[in-house]
């Protein structure tokens, strides 16, 4: 996994849109890059980067520019040195969705000629997971997972060189500069932290060390009655239940 087109072509193969759609019923979509848009505020994300859409034609150039060509006509392609090529997937159990959506994606890498299988043929167990992951489990080339984030969109967390969760266990010498930018003195200047983000963006999407796949949202009804409660709060922002009121006894009911 460390030829960037076979990432870059692994990622136009997904229609995350149809997976948003047939599996979330519309609450989430398509994510252009892995800083999420509630951090929009910060000025942390951005739509100059247009991150990996649904886009087959383009998964196939690229495998076939990289020399990923079916050799012996069996609809797989082979790696650049004539070779099989197996990518191993770990995905996570959990949830009637979780297997669908594996096989999907498995489907469609292979649409593109690309010969992707389940990890010990199967979803994996949360800890297990985990565990063969941070172990770095040689059964294991791929893998999805979802993340959360603190108040912070700075990514160290989770793409410096030696950070705890970088799990894909990518490092570039251009890479460390944009985590040192991030947390330099310059970054109390916004325009700085600011064309920071963005660059760092651009660089990212380009080189794939991951494929963000899908942005969630939430649904939260409110009754009309209830005031201060700023559920879009800004992350940063303390939220306090004891700004919360009500202006009747019941429920409004319209």
């Amino acid at each position: 996994m460390a030829d960037k087109s076979l990432r870059q072509a692994m990622g136009y193969a997904i229609d995350d849109d149809a997976v948003a759609q047939r599996f979330y019923n519309g609450l989430r979509s398509n994510a252009n890059t892995v800083i999420p848009p509630v951090f929009g505020s910060f000025g942390a994300t951005t739509e100059e980067v247009p991150g990996y859409s649904y886009d087959p034609d383009k998964a196939n150039q690229l495998l076939d520019d990289a020399g990923y060509v079916d050799t012996d006509n069996d609809g797989i392609r082979e790696d650049p040195d004539g070779e099989p090529l197996q990518i191993n997937f770990a995905s996570m159990a959990g949830g009637e969705t979780a297997e669908p959506i594996a096989q999907y994606y498995i489907q469609a890498w292979n649409e593109v000629g690309l010969d992707v299988q389940l990890t010990d043929g199967r979803l994996l167990e949360f800890n297990s997971f985990y565990d063969r992951i941070e172990a770095d489990d040689e059964n294991i080339d791929i893998y999805q997972a979802a993340w959360g984030t603190g108040t912070d969109p700075a990514p160290n967390g989770l793409y410096a060189r030696n950070a705890a969760f970088n799990y894909t266990r990518w490092a570039t010498e251009e890479n460390d500069q944009f985590m040192a930018d991030f947390t330099s003195s310059e970054a109390f200047d916004e325009e700085f932290q600011r064309n920071t983000f963005i660059e760092w963006q651009k660089y990212f999407s380009e080189e794939a060390p991951v494929i963000p796949t899908l942005f969630r949202q939430q649904v939260m009804p409110i009754n009309n009655r209830v005031k201060h409660f700023d559920y879009a709060h800004n992350p940063a922002d303390d939220f306090g239940w004891h700004t919360v009121e009500v202006t009747a006894d019941a429920p409004v009911s319209e």
